[in-house]
């Protein structure tokens, strides 16, 4: 699979999971959204697209309970953990989820992926409990 059909399915399976039905149930501390980033082949590139372009797109979505980023340290043996970086992205509800993931702000965050994370994303969806 060439990289731009990956991201472009990547950035429509993260739009997907995050309304998808599955996970419809009303859950008493919410949904979060877990984005792994898969280690990129330039980490100088990544972490100033991600700061200066990418982290603005998420700060003016509306709606958000809380969004987390992070950096994955190295294993205690100091080799490369498995994914470079963590996106998280709290919601008070699947259907609050569903709302905020389907506004044009949410929509241009997704799109963008394909723009920096050429390590590619590995992303899943849990419930807060």
């Amino acid at each position: 699979m060439n990289r731009r059909k990956f991201f472009s399915i990547s950035a429509t399976a993260l739009t997907a999971l995050a309304s998808t039905t599955l996970v419809k149930a009303k859950t008493a501390g919410g949904v979060k959204l877990t984005v792994l980033y898969g280690h990129p082949k330039s980490p100088e590139d990544f972490e100033k697209y991600y700061a200066e372009t990418h982290m603005p797109l998420v700060t003016v979505v509306k709606g958000l309970r809380k969004y987390e980023t992070s950096k994955v340290m190295p294993k205690k043996d100091g080799t490369a953990p498995a994914f470079y970086r963590m996106f998280e992205a709290w919601f008070d509800s699947p259907e609050h989820m569903a709302a905020v993931t389907s506004t044009p702000e949410w929509q241009k965050v997704g799109a963008d992926l394909k723009n920096f994370a050429s390590g590619g994303i590995t992303s899943f969806v849990s419930r807060v409990e």
